[in-house]
């Protein structure tokens, strides 16, 4: 079964799922960027040549979906209702 059937297969439950835990990985994936970012700030302390780092779409995305993949597998092996 290809990821298009699997999608057109589920009901809207299974749907408000999936995106529950997306949403939870993006969350996750913030607060890692977040932390990352105070964690050079700490590092470099007042330094005249810092870089000013900010959270692009890209990374949030990329990172949050792998959160949500980790996130899947785990409730996946721990509950049956889990698409």
């Amino acid at each position: 079964m290809s990821l298009g059937q699997w999608l057109n297969s589920l009901n809207a439950m299974d749907h408000g799922i999936l995106i529950g835990i997306f949403l939870l990985g993006l969350y996750f994936s913030y607060a890692t960027l977040q932390g990352l970012i105070e964690f050079y700030h700490l590092k470099k302390k007042n330094k005249k040549f810092k870089i000013k780092l900010r959270i692009t779409p890209a990374a949030l995305i990329i990172l949050g979906f792998i959160y949500s993949l980790l996130i899947y597998q785990i409730l996946k092996a721990m509950f049956d209702f889990i698409p």
